[in-house]
Order: C-alpha cells, then structure tokens, then sequence
C-alpha cells in the first residue's frame, strides 16, 4: 500500500491504437451499451407522442395535446443531440484511434481549440474538468478521419465529437497548465468534475419537476388516468428529491487530504449493464495485510476501466471497510467502492 506522495504520472487507462475502436475491451463494450441506452430512453419520447396523439380524440382538449407532444419533441430533440455527440457511428468502429501530442492549446468559452501537428485546430466543446485535463496531459486520441472526428482523452472512456479547422477558435486565450494536486480536497480536475456532476443532477431534478407537474396537469384535464398520474408525479417528485440530495453531496469538496493507493487484482472483466454502467469486483489488501474483496457496482464506465488496467485502486483518505470514496488523482474520475 502507498500514502502520498501521488507520483507525477498517475497510471491511467488509454486508448490502444493498434486494433479497431469497436473491438477495444471496455470501450467497444460501452459503446454498444450506450448506443442501445439511448435508443431505449427515445422509447418514453415515443410513447408521449402516442399519449397525445390519443388525446386529441379523447376530449381533452387543444392545450394539453399541444404540451404533450412538446414535451415528446424536447425529450425526442435531448437524447438525439445526446447521440450525435457521444456514440461514433457504425463505420468508426472499424476504424483505430490515433493518438496526438496537443501542441498549443486554447479556449473561448467552453470551446477548445488544440493545435494539431499537421498545423490544423481541432475545435471541441468541453467542460471544466476536461479542459483541465487536457492542459495538463496535452494528448488526445482521434477517432475518423475527415473534418468531423470523436476525440478521447487519458483517463477515460466517453468520447466527443469535434471538427477539425483551418484556424483556432475567435478570441480564444491560451489554456495555462493547472496546478497539481496530492490531496484528493485540492485536486482541482477532481472539483471541476464534481461540480460538473452537481450541475447536471440539478438539471435531472429539474427534468423531473417539469414531468410532475405535466403529471398533473393531466390529472386535471384528463381524470380518466388519474391514479396513474398521481402516481408518476409521486416518482417524478421522489426521483427529483433524491437528485437534489446528491447534487448538495457533490457541491461539497471531499474532505480526504490525501490518496492511498491500493493493489487490485480483478476476478473477472468489467460487466456492463443495459445502461452503460460498470460492475467490477476482485481482491485488495489493507494496510495491515488483510486481503479483502472490492466491488464496484453501478459504477462510472472509466472508474472500472482504471482499476482494470491499472490493477490500482485509489482510495480517498484511509481505506477501512465498508464504502469508500474512489478516484484517479487528476482525473475527472470518480466513484464508491465497497471493501470487505
């Protein structure tokens, strides 16, 4: 086992250039999970569109029709953007990653541009966490080959889409290296990512209100489902408390001030769900030399990949039984594990 000093170059998972993006372990896996997820989710749009489709004959009049179908329009508009930006197409799997030393790297917003070797500027859209990241590690790994392109990045499996221009970004500015950090609290990459978290469980709560009160607009403008309403306000409500609960969680910095690098030896591959969700599990050993079981369940894809390949599992503070926090130092990489 090892207590900081975090070394300067944390092992991490990485794109393999030498086989089809498709045929990967972990990352094929995952984009057909999410691939299938996303097709799974346009099913709730679908069948809003049917619901009011159904209440224009049913008499319930012209407004609440017209809301149910924009309702299905929005949800229908989200996950087809969700799509286009994170799933490769079909022919890409086929295709090898090729990896790219960033040469210059700025940003405008949250649009980043990074100087390609050929001279070109590679334009993308990225949060905090990731432009972070990128400054720090200042490689990418490309996926396609034409002006339109997926990027990848150390650490972990989600991709982007990006295009590739003649000139930077207007008015961007340069994008300063960011300092490192051995203290899961200090870690800067770490809280971008956990705000980022928090901000998109606040727009989940805030999905989730918006369908409580559709539930029960239909419950006063169309009583022949009223049960079943009441009902999906209930969840929607349930659902929109619990993610506000969590976003506080992750608005609040960890309090660890150090890293413990644990040995983790997997008992099997990762294991995705319908969802794109990772499971893993295998053994580890405590500072006193207890051997103990891990297991990661509903975890993030890149959590799983890093521990996989690693074989490192990184503990925020001192491991003890039970949940515990998880990370990669300088990563946007975070999850529980359980021990014992």
């Amino acid at each position: 086992m090892q207590i900081v000093p975090v070394p300067e170059r944390v092992p991490a998972f990485e794109l393999d250039p030498a086989m089809p993006s498709g045929a990967l372990p972990i990352f094929g896996e995952y984009l057909d999970r999410i691939g299938r997820s996303t097709a799974d989710r346009r099913v709730l749009s679908w069948l809003f569109l049917v619901f009011g489709v159904v209440q224009f004959f049913t008499g319930a009049g012209l407004a609440l029709p017209v809301g149910t179908l924009v309702l299905a329009g929005s949800v229908e508009a989200w996950w087809l953007y969700r799509a286009y930006v994170r799933v490769p197409e079909t022919r890409l799997k086929r295709e090898a990653f090729r990896q790219v030393d960033v040469t210059a790297l700025v940003a405008a917003g949250r649009t980043v541009g990074v100087r390609l070797p050929d001279g070109r500027w590679l334009r993308v859209r990225l949060d905090e966490a990731h432009r972070l990241l990128l400054a720090g590690h200042r490689r990418v790994w490309l996926l396609g080959r034409g002006p339109k392109v997926f990027v990848g990045f150390s650490g972990l499996v989600r991709v982007r889409r990006a295009r590739v221009h003649e000139t930077p970004p207007p008015g961007a500015t340069a994008v300063p290296v960011p300092a490192g950090s051995g203290s899961p609290r200090l870690d800067p990459v770490l809280a971008a990512h956990r705000r980022g978290l928090a901000r998109e469980l606040r727009r989940t709560a805030a999905f989730l209100l918006v369908l409580a009160g559709f539930a029960l607009w239909v419950r006063l403008d169309f009583p022949v489902i009223g049960w079943i309403a009441w009902a999906f306000a209930a969840g929607a409500l349930l659902g929109a408390l619990a993610m506000g609960l969590r976003s506080l969680a992750h608005g609040r910095p960890l309090t660890a001030d150090h890293w413990t690098e644990l040995r983790a030896v997997p008992d099997g591959p990762v294991r995705m769900d319908r969802r794109g969700t990772a499971r893993l599990s295998g053994l580890t050993m405590l500072a006193d030399g207890t051997v103990v079981p891990f297991r990661l369940a509903k975890a993030d894809p890149s959590m799983a990949a890093n521990i996989a390949s690693t074989g490192r599992l990184w503990i925020a503070g001192v491991p003890r039984p039970g949940a515990a926090r998880t990370g990669l130092p300088g990563y946007p990489v975070l999850g529980t594990v359980r021990l014992g």
